[in-house]
C-alpha cells in the first residue's frame, strides 16, 4: 500500500436528540472551561439563542461574535485573537459548515482551546471533521486545511435543524451522497476491500448512500412540516456525522474526488457563488459519473436529482455561457497535479475532464421533456 492510513475520528464527544442543549453548561464544567468565545451567524444566532437559556443562567464568562461569512485565513485569525483577549478557554461555533471550520480552525491556532460544535444546519460534514475548507474573503476555494485536534464537542438538536432552509437539507443530501460515488472506485480495489479501516469506510459511504436514496422524500417532508421524525433525524445524523467517517476512516483512500475537485473549481466562477457547497458537489457527482461512462447510474439518479430539484448540468448553475475554453480551465484546475483525483485507479486528465463536461451537458440537454 503505497498511501498512509492515518485514522482521523470525528469529535471527542456526540450526542443528537431533542433537548441536548440543556446539557451544555455541564459538559463545559466538566472540561473545565471558565471564558467561552461564541461565534455566530445572523439569523441561525436568532434561531439558536433560546436553546442556549441553560448557559446564559451560568457564571461562565461569554462573548459574542458574528461570522464574517466566509472560513478565510484573515477571518480565522480575528477569532483567535478575539479569543486571546477574552482569555477563552472554549470557542463555540453555532451556524453553518463555514463557522464550523473557522472555529474548528481557530481553537486549534490558538493552543490548548477547546472547540464546540453547535449547527444550526444539516448541511455537511464540518462539524465532524478534523479539518477546515479554507477560502478567500471573496468565496474562491484555496485548500484543505487538516488539523491535529478534533472537536472536543458536537451537539445536534434536531429541533434547531428542522427549523433551517430546506435548500441547506438539501445541499446536505446531495454532498453526502458524493461520499459513495467517489469513494468506491478506490475503496472497492482488491488491495484496499480488506483493510479493517478501508472496510468501514467504504460501510459508511454506502449508508450514506442508501439512507438518502430510501429516506430522503420522507425526511424533506419532516422539514417541511416542522415535524421532527425518524427519518429527519437519521438523515441529519447521516449528513453530520456517518459521512464524516467516511473521510475520517478511510482519509486519502475515501475523501473526495471528482465530485469535489468539480465544485472546487466552479468557486472560480462568481455566477455560482449563490448556489451552496452541496449543490455544485451534486453536479460533481453527474461529471464524475459520466467521466467514467456510467450512464446508467446518472439515469437512476436523474429523478432523484429533479425531485429535489438539484443541479446536474452547466445550465442548471446558471453555467451555460461557458464557453470551450472555460471548460478546459474548469478541467484543469480539477485534475492539478495535486488534486486527489489523481488516486483513482483510472487516469485523470484535463483533455477527458472536458469532454465529461461537455458530454453531459449535452445528455442533460437532449433530456425528454416531461
Amino acid at each position: 500500500m503505497t498511501k498512509e492510513l492515518i485514522v482521523r475520528t470525528g469529535p471527542q464527544e456526540y450526542e443528537c436528540r431533542e433537548g441536548v442543549l440543556s446539557t451544555l453548561p455541564k459538559r463545559l464544567e466538566e472540561r473545565f472551561v471558565k471564558n467561552i468565545l461564541i461565534v455566530h451567524g445572523a439569523v441561525s444566532w436568532q434561531k439558536a439563542r433560546p436553546y442556549l437559556e441553560a448557559l446564559y443562567k451560568t457564571d461562565f464568562s461569554i462573548s459574542e461574535v458574528a461570522f464574517s461569512g466566509e472560513c478565510s485565513y484573515e477571518e480565522v485569525d480575528r477569532i483567535v485573537r478575539l479569543a486571546s483577549q477574552n482569555d477563552c478557554d472554549a470557542i463555540i461555533g453555532v451556524g453553518g459548515g463555514k463557522i464550523m471550520d473557522a472555529v474548528k480552525y481557530a481553537a486549534a491556532k490558538a493552543g490548548c482551546i477547546l472547540s464546540v460544535m453547535i449547527p444550526t444546519l444539516a448541511s455537511n460534514c464540518a462539524p465532524w471533521t478534523p479539518l477546515s475548507v479554507m477560502y478567500t474573503e471573496e468565496g474562491v476555494f484555496i485548500r484543505y486545511d487538516f488539523l491535529q485536534q478534533q472537536a472536543s464537542l458536537l451537539l445536534l438538536e434536531p429541533r434547531l435543524i428542522i427549523d433551517s432552509p430546506k435548500d441547506f437539507f438539501v445541499a446536505g443530501l446531495a454532498d453526502t451522497l458524493a461520499k459513495w460515488y467517489e469513494s468506491d472506485e478506490i475503496l472497492s480495489l482488491p488491495e484496499n476491500a480488506q483493510q479493517p479501516m478501508l472496510m468501514m469506510a467504504r460501510q459508511a459511504a454506502s449508508i450514506c448512500r442508501q439512507s438518502i436514496l430510501d429516506h430522503a422524500e420522507l425526511a424533506i417532508a419532516s422539514l417541511e412540516a416542522g415535524e421532527v421524525t425518524e427519518a429527519f433525524v437519521k438523515l441529519t445524523e447521516v449528513i453530520t456525522s456517518i459521512s464524516g467517517m467516511v473521510g475520517g476512516i478511510g482519509v486519502a483512500f475515501a475523501r473526495t474526488t471528482i465530485a469535489h475537485e468539480i465544485h472546487d473549481a466552479i468557486t472560480n466562477f462568481p455566477e455560482s457563488h449563490h448556489f451552496l457547497h452541496g449543490h455544485k458537489v451534486a453536479y460533481g457527482i453527474m461529471v464524475q459519473l459520466a467521466y467514467e461512462k456510467k450512464w446508467a447510474e446518472i439515469d437512476n439518479l436523474i429523478p432523484f436529482y429533479e425531485h429535489l430539484d438539484i443541479p446536474k448540468s452547466l445550465s442548471d448553475l446558471h453555467l451555460d455561457r461557458l464557453d470551450a475554453e472555460d471548460i478546459m480551465e474548469i478541467a484543469r484546475l480539477s485534475t492539478k497535479p495535486e488534486a486527489p483525483v489523481h488516486g483513482l485507479p483510472y487516469e485523470v486528465t484535463a483533455v477527458l475532464m472536458a469532454e465529461a463536461i461537455q458530454a453531459l451537458d449535452k445528455y442533460m440537454a437532449n433530456l425528454p421533456k416531461l
